[in-house]
């Protein structure tokens, strides 16, 4: 095996051993029943090289984070207890060391990333923050333009539009010169600014006093884009605000019971009957709201979402 594929191994095997740690499991996988001596040897020879001969290595050595460094020295001590192990003949002892100390390695290298991997990382971050503020961004406008009464071809004047699209050039910019964590925290301020504009035209006042229908087929279309918009803001709530477990499980509930209701909706819809699918879709667009409350972010809450007002 090439020193090349040697070190594509031990990523592997680090990464296998840190989805556990992820998982909240067992620290190390159980060794095999039966472990042969060639492959302990096998594992010994690479991990030595690896401790004594590694970028790796060297670079969570001379970084300043403290539980790397640990992980590290916990790692080197798993080693020498292996390398004793296999003096003794206690060939699965031997096994269950090296298991750890590999494990341990793949904390400490996840702790102290290469530059490269962090830098695919924040640009794999950037692109999914500009798809998300975009999509935001159209979302917004329409209903700007449904409450202003504008065709959806006409342009929206609107300071949070503007101060959004001087944030997205900027964070364009900031990427094109490699500058990607700035581009970042730019695209997370207009999220955020798009985030609060959307809870505040989605509301209840919005509907009553602005929204004017001619048709209970076309207030059941605008209620399936707002509803829309909503599931389009949960994401963006949980990773603002950063709930809780259990608030996360609360939030996914009222998801799934709105996705539900909205199919049902849409049943009813394609049999023409708009207001069982508006009183079906509008029990679900309360759920969402409930799920961005349960988030952190506190919009206005539908009156009577159990049938329609015609």
């Amino acid at each position: 095996m090439t020193r090349a594929l040697q070190w594509v191994a031990l990523a592997m095997v680090s990464c296998t051993y840190a989805a556990y740690a992820a998982q909240g499991e067992v620290k190390v996988p159980s060794p095999a029943a039966k472990v042969s001596r060639p492959l302990v040897e096998q594992k010994e020879a690479f991990l030595k090289r690896v401790l004594s001969d590694s970028p790796a290595v060297k670079r969570i050595e001379a970084s300043n984070n403290v539980q790397a460094r640990t992980h590290l020295a916990g790692a080197q001590e798993s080693y020498g207890r292996a390398v004793l192990s296999i003096k003794n003949n206690d060939l699965a002892g031997a096994d269950r060391h090296l298991n750890e100390a590999t494990w341990l390695i793949g904390k400490a290298r996840q702790l102290v990333p290469d530059p490269l991997t962090r830098n695919i990382e924040h640009r794999a971050r950037y692109a999914q923050m500009l798809d998300s503020v975009e999509s935001l961004r159209i979302s917004y406008q329409r209903h700007l333009q449904r409450i202003r009464g504008q065709p959806s071809g006409v342009a929206v004047s609107d300071a949070r539009l503007a101060k959004v699209a001087q944030l997205i050039d900027r964070a364009k910019s900031l990427a094109n010169s490699e500058q990607v964590v700035q581009a970042n925290n730019m695209l997370g301020d207009a999220e955020q600014t798009l985030m609060l504009g959307l809870s505040r035209v989605l509301g209840t006042k919005t509907i009553e006093y602005a929204q004017r229908f001619k048709t209970v087929a076309e207030e059941y279309a605008y209620e399936l884009e707002r509803n829309r918009s909503y599931v389009d803001l949960v994401p963006v709530a949980l990773a603002e605000f950063r709930p809780g477990s259990e608030a996360i499980r609360e939030v996914q509930y009222r998801v799934d019971t709105n996705r539900q209701l909205r199919e049902q909706a849409q049943q009813f819809a394609a049999k023409k009957d708009h207001r069982s699918a508006l009183a079906a879709l509008r029990g679900g667009t309360v759920h969402l709201q409930n799920a961005l409350a349960v988030a952190g972010l506190r919009v206005p809450q539908d009156l009577k979402p159990e049938s329609s007002q015609r």
